[in-house]
């Protein structure tokens, strides 16, 4: 003997069947795919680059001067590498801590000067080009 439950489920799941059924038939179109190509160009002011926690990790933006820069994060969300443009051009690699220990730039003139700093920001090696070298 069936009960009324056991009825009850059996027309729930004959009619859901059916009504699948019709309704695709009723509405079939044509399949609809997302188009993957990727435009050519874009054009923003600053993209960021986030980690699947949501952290920070890469910056492509303008500094308060209005000049490009890129800067590279740790999971910590501190900045670990710098390069960009600006009065002195050039690349800037931080410590766990945040602290700018070497720096790569040139100058206006476009002259290299090469920083090494430690933990205390004391200057331990400069390194410039000579402009007058002695044969």
């Amino acid at each position: 003997m069936i009960t009324r439950y056991k009825a009850f489920l059996m027309v729930s799941i004959v009619a859901g069947l059916i009504g699948g059924m019709v309704s695709s038939i009723l509405f079939a179109g044509k399949p609809v795919w997302a188009d993957m190509r990727f435009p050519s160009v874009s054009t923003a002011e600053e993209f960021r680059l986030v980690d699947g926690q949501g952290r920070l990790r890469a910056l492509l933006s303008f500094s308060a001067d209005g000049e490009p820069y890129l800067a590279l994060l740790d999971q910590h969300e501190t900045r670990k590498v710098w390069l960009g443009l600006s009065k002195e051009s050039g690349l800037a690699i931080r410590d766990t801590d945040g602290k700018t220990r070497l720096v790569l730039s040139l100058d206006g003139e476009g002259e290299p000067t090469l920083v090494f700093r430690d933990r205390q920001q004391n200057t331990r090696a400069l390194s410039t080009v000579d402009q007058n070298p002695k044969p």
